[in-house]
């Protein structure tokens, strides 16, 4: 990569790449490749390297490791458990984990939990630059490989103690220990199966995520002219090929707390991709959440490299972003390709649920995506109408202006008030039916919706054959 500086770690074949404040790719995380058309050996410094310091390791230039964090390695996130699932049969190789190097054996399948963008001991944090706790986390899946570990399954240096395929499901438990209240969004390399949360907005957030390796391309970044491929947020990527293709799956924790707390919760996987990148956009109003990613145009054979995103929005950041119920969610949205031009498969949007996700909101996916750096803007589809609610002494009344599908009193209109944190639940303010116009107008108890409250205005259509059928939302405030 461009600008990078590179330093073998204890072992001939894997080296380190400098992690860059804005790098956020396979390569930032630790997995590094060498150059070549053939097989890329492919690897990451195991655990025990990232929980010294930057100094112990001779990184005086570099980003802090864990032995950097204030408090030490004990507070860094660690992986509770990790099983390696083929064919039904789940093998445990991880158990009971702590924050501390797991014992494995070589060859054994194991995870690396490492810091991005940390500053060193006695570096002054500086936006953009390095964050006295890291602003992302990253977890790499590999294998034990005398004393480093490797992270292409495809092609491992040492044979493997547990089988890993295109179909074994690496499930893991992610303890953020200290680091949870600031998680917002997870990048993933692979293919999720399911991803659930627990005890989300805490320091001890957890996160059990079941994923697949992928196909991944190699890219030999001494040959590629400087870009933005693994820019945050991406930009300027146009590279021509890869350079050889990995087995692998790895993940991106965002703990940037400079972001709404609504994103809690939400990940994205790819697939054919190097990078990814989630940015909120649009307006208060008209909210977009920008899912970013990047890859190289042709194959290592020549072949038109294509990829896939699968998306999962949990319903607390559908209601507070949008004001839209989950059971509303897949008829609600769009997805619309910007930036590099290219070609995919319709979106395909669907309730998300707890029994068939881990998760309940909304899934989203997309295939046959054609590279080099597409954006899809994911935005409601139809435009908010603008709504108030003001208090005046014992009653609060919600309003809005007239919506053409609901003239002639054609729509309920559902008050509910948005929950303030993230577990709980929107609560049924008030209900009415729209105006001749098709306006709002509906008047409450103010002990219902209190000054400052957040609300979301739900209207659906109240007769005929769309009876029950959202129309539209509107989230407001109460003055």
């Amino acid at each position: 990569m461009p600008g990078q500086t590179v330093t073998r770690i204890r072992g001939p074949s894997v080296l380190r790449f400098r992690r860059w404040p804005i790098a956020l790719s396979i390569a930032a995380l630790g997995v590094t490749v060498a150059g070549g058309h053939a097989a890329i050996p492919a690897g990451t410094p195991s655990q025990a390297s990232n929980d010294g310091t930057a100094a112990d390791a001779g990184f005086s230039g570099a980003a802090g490791l864990w032995g950097d964090l204030p408090g030490g390695v004990a507070g860094r996130p660690f992986i509770r458990s990790l099983s390696v699932v083929n064919g039904g049969v789940s093998t445990p190789v991880i158990t009971d984990g702590i924050a501390a190097a797991p014992a494995v054996q070589n060859g054994d399948v194991t995870a690396v939990v490492a810091p991005l963008n940390l500053c060193r001991t006695g570096q002054t944090p500086s936006p953009g630059r390095c964050y006295a706790t890291p602003n992302r986390v990253a977890v790499a899946f590999g294998y034990a490989n005398n004393g480093n570990v490797g992270t292409d399954f495809a092609n491992p240096e040492t044979p493997l103690r547990q089988a890993v395929t295109p179909d074994t499901v690496f499930d893991v438990t992610i303890a953020l220990n200290t680091l949870g209240s600031t998680l917002r969004w997870t990048w993933i390399n692979g293919d999720l199966e399911r991803w659930t949360t627990s005890r989300l907005g805490r320091d001890d957030a957890e996160i059990r995520v079941r994923v697949r390796p992928v196909v991944t391309p190699a890219i030999d970044w001494s040959t590629v002219p400087a870009n933005g491929c693994t820019a945050t947020p991406i930009r300027d990527c146009d590279i021509p090929q890869s350079q050889g293709e990995t087995l692998s799956a790895n993940l991106v924790l965002s703990l940037d707390d400079s972001l709404d707390p609504a994103l809690t919760g939400s990940v994205f996987a790819t697939e054919g991709a190097i990078a990814g990148f989630l940015e909120p956009t649009g307006t208060a109003s008209a909210p977009v959440l920008d899912l970013q990613i990047a890859s190289a145009h042709l194959t290592a054979a020549g072949a038109p490299q294509t990829g896939a995103i699968t998306a999962l929005i949990p319903s607390q950041a559908l209601l507070n972003l949008y004001g839209v119920l989950s059971a509303d969610a897949s008829s609600f949205f769009r997805a619309t390709r910007t930036g590099a031009a290219g070609s995919q498969s319709a979106p395909v949007f669907r309730r998300a649920t707890v029994g068939a996700d881990g998760t309940d909101g909304l899934h989203v996916s997309i295939s046959g995506i054609t590279f080099s750096a597409p954006t899809y803007a994911l935005s409601r589809a139809a435009t908010a109408p603008r709504t108030s609610a003001r208090r005046r002494g014992a009653l609060t009344t919600v309003t809005s202006p007239a919506v053409r599908a609901c003239r002639a009193a054609a729509c309920t209109a559902t008050v509910m008030r948005l929950p303030s944190g993230l577990k709980g639940r929107a609560a049924t303010a008030g209900t009415g039916r729209t105006t001749a116009s098709g306006a709002v107008v509906l008047s409450l108890p103010s002990k219902r919706l209190a000054k400052g409250s957040r609300y979301t205005l739900v209207l659906r259509h109240a007769a005929g054959p769309k009876r029950g059928k959202l129309v539209t939302t509107a989230v407001g405030t109460t003055s």
